[in-house]
């Protein structure tokens, strides 16, 4: 069975890199981890490896090898809002929407005005309908990262402790990166238009005012808004089944109970709890609410609602990824030397020299974000009453 060092694709493989080099790779940093001579042994020799051979080399690719699963694993925190799109380049892509406008078909017969399907009398010919209008958003991946530098001497005096964090602490700063991109996309891609407005709760009565605070008549208030809202040419702009709501960090806790609290009541009685629909019951907006989202960037009482990925004709939050490099992968940089020729031994390694006796380690991932269409968004500072 050969190993796929390429991970199905997803991953580059470098030429210094080949199956005997990673396998022995492998059987170095699991040695590593052993007590006794064993382990003392394997890491004198992962020690000489990386400082005298182009092993670092291969244990770049099993840091990436062993990160992508993981990565793979991890479910993004706006896992649930996010919608991904790989791109082939650095280009702009471009999103683009056919939205039908049927004007014509108002002034039909029998259509009161309104845009549906005008009557056909008898032997009557049917009236032409057509009226498409394209719209398009752009959104450019971009490239991130940054360099390590491990000289000789700390690798020699700390390799195992490097082995232990720096693979994790990779995968941490990449997942980290991903999750930025996305709230700065929200936050600095919302406007006015979607921000929530002065109004009435049309359950309760409470009075809800512009940028309210985060309750349950707030929510209520800004679904009802999405309803109201008109695009360019006078249509309505459906509700999304489902979304997501976006708070700062530690609120979550409390806020998905208020939301359980707004949406039924429990009543004890002789020792048994019974749960008790509120009012609006099925019917509530407040039960499109789906997903709690704590943002860690988010500041103060401010909130969002964003539709979930999948529930809307036009994407709300688009992140792109790179074809080819959709997993953050670490790279090997600072090498010297070339191969003797004619050599051959039982080391997998042939010998190179770093020209400053240190190994560089370069991080890099492809990532952006970027709110794409606002409408069905709604959001507040929570400045307000």
């Amino acid at each position: 069975m050969t190993l796929d060092l390429t991970a199905n694709g997803r991953l580059n493989v470098h030429p210094f890199v080949s199956e005997r080099k990673m396998l022995a790779m492998t059987e170095m940093a699991q040695a590593a981890k052993l007590g006794g001579y064993a382990g003392e042994r394997a890491r004198l020799d992962l020690k000489e490896s990386l400082s005298t051979s182009d092993a670092p080399f291969s244990f770049a690719h099993l840091v990436n090898l062993t990160n992508l699963p993981q990565y793979i694993e991890q479910v993004p925190a706006f896992d649930s809002i996010v919608q991904t799109e790989t791109v082939p380049d650095f280009n702009p892509i471009q999103f683009f929407n056919l939205t039908f406008y049927y004007d014509s078909l108002a002034n039909g017969k029998d259509t009161d005005g309104q845009l549906i399907a005008p009557e056909v009398s008898e032997l009557d010919t049917y009236q032409y309908a057509f009226g498409y209008t394209q719209e398009n958003a752009l959104l450019q991946v971009q490239k991130r990262g940054f360099k390590l530098g491990l000289s000789l001497e700390k690798a020699v005096n700390d390799v195992y402790g490097m082995i232990q964090r720096f693979p994790n602490d990779m995968l941490r700063v990449g997942q980290k990166t991903q999750e930025y991109v996305v709230h700065r996309a929200i936050v600095n891609g919302t406007t006015s238009a979607s921000q929530l407005q002065a109004g009435t709760d049309l359950i309760t009565g409470a009075t809800v005012a512009a940028n309210a605070k985060l309750r349950p008549e707030s929510l209520r208030t800004a679904l009802i808004q999405v309803g109201l809202r008109r695009n360019s040419r006078g249509f309505p702009i459906p509700v999304p089944a489902s979304y997501s709501l976006v708070v700062p960090l530690g609120q979550g806790i409390a806020i998905n109970w208020a939301l359980g609290v707004a949406r039924g009541l429990y009543e004890v009685e002789d020792g048994q709890i019974t749960y008790q629909p509120a009012n609006g019951s099925a019917a509530d907006p407040i039960n499109r609410i789906t997903n709690v989202i704590e943002d860690e960037w988010l500041t103060g009482n401010a909130w969002y609602l964003i539709p979930n990925k999948g529930t809307t004709l036009k994407p709300a939050l688009v992140q792109v990824e790179l074809a080819g490099y959709t997993t953050p992968e670490v790279y090997v940089s600072n090498f010297n030397g070339a191969p003797y020729a004619g050599a051959a031994s039982s080391d997998p390694f042939t010998a190179f020299s770093f020209d400053n006796d240190a190994i560089d380690f370069k991080f890099r991932q492809f990532t952006n974000a970027a709110v794409m269409y606002e409408d069905q968004i709604v959001w507040s500072t929570g400045a307000g009453a």
